[in-house]
């Protein structure tokens, strides 16, 4: 769980490297350790952008993500599983914000990181019970066990963006998500939305 918040740029994380999700957070930690050494030195005009929760038209189904599960699931009627009681919270900003807060950062920013999300919170349980509203499923929530490691609380701290970028997200949650479901009917009854199935070890024949 962060240790600040919401979190600011000046703040480095709280990993656990050795946890299921170490190979995630690390790799993020990792990406911007060496875009600061290539411009450090090597001269490179780099830019690190720290993306929150971002959702929007051209998700994939069932990739996983929260708002892509949930929308899925309500779509093709099934139950819309939250993890833990759903307290838990997340910062979604819609792909359109997004894209221009990172177009600003390229065009304006510096080689410092900078937060580019929505820092309106929520939390899962409200994500789930927004999109059965909107979607007007009958389907319930239903609660699975919580996974490790998986953060509590998760908003930016967009100060600097709003200082150096004079970017700040414009779409609410509830609109965004609404055209984004729409985007996702087109794909109901399609292979795309159907259920992944587990992936196998493949077995050697040698």
């Amino acid at each position: 769980d962060p240790l600040v918040h919401p979190q600011p740029e000046e703040y480095w994380g709280n990993v656990n490297p050795v946890g299921p999700r170490g190979v995630y957070d690390e790799a993020k930690r990792f990406a911007e350790a060496i875009t600061m050494a290539y411009h450090t030195y090597h001269g490179v005009d780099t830019r690190i952008v720290r993306i929150f929760n971002t959702y929007g038209p051209r998700m994939r189904p069932r990739d996983g993500r929260v708002v892509s599960n949930f929308i899925v699931q309500a779509l093709s009627g099934e139950p819309l599983t939250i993890y833990g009681d759903g307290s838990q919270t997340r910062s979604f900003c819609y792909v359109s914000d997004e894209v221009e807060g990172i177009y600003r950062l390229f065009m304006h920013g510096d080689h410092n990181p900078i937060n580019i999300g929505n820092p309106n919170e929520y939390t899962v349980r409200q994500l789930a019970e927004l999109v059965v509203e909107l979607t007007g499923t009958t389907a319930p929530i239903v609660s699975e066990p919580l996974p490790t490691d998986d953060p509590k609380v998760r908003k930016p701290d967009i100060t600097r963006a709003r200082r150096l970028l004079e970017w700040e997200p414009t779409v609410q949650v509830r609109d965004g998500l609404a055209r984004t479901i729409e985007y996702f009917k087109g794909y109901v009854g399609t292979p795309m939305m159907a259920p992944r199935t587990p992936r196998t070890r493949p077995v050697s024949l040698n």
